[in-house]
């Protein structure tokens, strides 16, 4: 069909142009090229090279049409449960009621891109959530312990240095870090307690701590710095017969008092 006979076909009532009128179907009314051609009476090639004279954007009307099967604020909704970071394309299905994988079309459509990466993010956020929490927690709980224990001496411990390496200034002028692990590593029938390198702020401490859970019980090993590893070591804090030369610093709390 030439421009003259579409221009004649789609003239509106207050006499606008074919150009006004397909920008307004098109942009405002955000109908695709099927939808126009059908309320105007042409085919779908003549709209679609119209469009394309007028330099007119094709629109996807797929998200138009979710919005009016599940409501007009349906892509507002999608979008606020599934940008939560423990959320999935399940969970949006489950509140909007389809399934998970037309929420996943629906998620390229409103974010241009799939959401494979989206979900790798989420879960690499949640390992991190998990470990940070089960690791901080332990952490604090277990140098807690430690400094309420030398409060207890009379000591007056305050934190001196804080995140991993946490080390303790007593009033008597120890600098005692404190060194906690998840678990104990079990080689045959001892378990040891693992230490890594120190680094320069821990190898200047006078004394070291190392606590940990051993069947459900707290343990401390007061270790002198004189005597601690330095370059990271498997200290035997249990056996069968307790023999090590660590065995003489569970529990040494009066070392600490020494000037």
């Amino acid at each position: 069909m030439k421009k003259m006979h579409l221009e004649a076909r789609i003239k509106t009532p207050s006499n606008g142009s074919a150009k006004d009128l397909m920008r307004h179907m098109a942009e405002v009314r955000r109908l695709s090229d099927k939808e126009i051609a059908d309320i105007i009476n042409v085919s779908i090639p003549t709209v679609r090279k119209t469009r394309k004279r007028y330099r007119i954007e094709r629109v996807d009307s797929s998200l138009r049409r979710f919005e009016e099967r599940y409501g007009p604020d349906a892509v507002r909704r999608f979008k606020s449960i599934i940008e939560e970071p423990r959320s999935s394309l399940a969970d949006v299905g489950r509140h909007l009621g389809f399934t998970r994988e037309y929420a996943r079309q629906i998620y390229r459509k409103i974010y241009g891109f799939p959401y494979t990466q989206t979900y790798r993010n989420k879960i690499a956020l949640k390992r991190l959530e998990a470990d940070s929490l089960k690791f901080s927690s332990g952490r604090l709980l277990h140098l807690k312990g430690a400094k309420d224990r030398i409060a207890n001496m009379g000591l007056d411990p305050r934190i001196l240095i804080e995140s991993k390496a946490h080390i303790l200034k007593t009033n008597n002028n120890h600098a005692v870090a404190v060194i906690c692990a998840s678990k104990l590593r079990r080689i045959k029938n001892t378990k040891y307690f693992p230490v890594a390198k120190l680094s320069k702020q821990r190898q200047a401490c006078d004394f070291f701590i190392l606590t940990c859970l051993n069947n459900g019980d707290s343990i401390y090993y007061i270790i002198p710095g004189e005597v601690m590893p330095k370059k990271g070591a498997l200290i035997p804090v249990s056996s069968n017969n307790g023999n090590n030369k660590y065995s003489m610093f569970k529990d040494a709390w009066h070392l600490l008092r020494s000037s």
